[in-house]
């Protein structure tokens, strides 16, 4: 059944109203008809299972049959700072961190970034949008404006867990989680760009509480070693 967003005061009386660019979806891509089922997900984390009852030239009309809450997000808040790649690789990055219940991306400029501003911001929201529809999530990510190294590492939020991936740490991932003694909630993960992280903002990030990690003996592309991290920490502590 077809998943798609919707606004609380898009439902009224059990009736809800679709326009704009998720109309046309309905309308031209899933070519929808009236009596077709569908599923709205809200802000709230509600679910709300319906049918269409008219199609007009602007907008859709859907009565709710049912609404409910459904937990299907992370039981961890998970941040991922993600030094900023070339080409479509934060694409990647921020569909298979949505799939894995990440809460919040934030794009990061550090020394090495060689792409240093980016106009991409509304793409990398929709993706995780679509992404959120599609693993069934029924909140999307933040997906913060690019930001530079310090302002990233200087959030004032209560995070108990900061990890920083270096590959020139002795430390893997497994010893710092059972370092934590399993008590976390509230994670940041700090992956680098394509050639990592210079040894000043490793020093610089080691200031604000975050613990160098390894993820083994191998080197892990940049699209590749946050999701390998996010995987192992759920795998172990969240959902998955």
């Amino acid at each position: 059944m077809p998943r798609l967003p919707i606004r609380q005061n898009q439902i009224k009386n059990s009736k809800a109203i679709v326009s704009g660019q998720d109309y046309r979806h309905i309308v031209k891509v899933l070519r929808l008809k009236p009596g077709n089922e569908i599923t709205l997900f809200d802000e709230r984390g509600i679910e709300h299972v319906g049918k269409i009852l008219e199609l007009g030239s602007k907008e859709i009309k859907i009565a709710i049959a049912e609404s409910k809450m459904v937990s299907k997000e992370s039981l961890l808040n998970i941040t991922l700072l993600q030094g900023m790649p070339k080409g479509d690789k934060m694409d990647y990055i921020i569909e298979k961190a949505t799939e894995l219940g990440v809460k919040k991306i934030v794009p990061v400029v550090t020394e090495r970034s060689q792409i240093r501003d980016t106009k991409r911001i509304d793409r990398w929201r929709r993706i995780a949008l679509e992404s959120s529809k599609q693993s069934g999530r029924t909140l999307a990510p933040l997906i913060f404006d690019a930001t530079s190294f310090q302002n990233a590492i200087d959030s004032n939020d209560p995070y108990n867990l900061q990890i920083v991936f270096y590959e020139k740490s002795s430390d893997q991932i497994r010893d710092v989680i059972d370092m934590a003694n399993k008590h976390f909630s509230n994670v940041r993960l700090f992956v680098g760009p394509e050639g990592g992280f210079t040894e000043r903002e490793i020093s610089t990030a080691k200031e604000k509480g975050f613990i160098p990690v390894g993820l083994g003996p191998r080197i892990l592309r940049t699209d590749t070693a946050g999701i390998v991290a996010i995987a192992v920490i759920q795998f172990l502590y969240g959902d998955i």
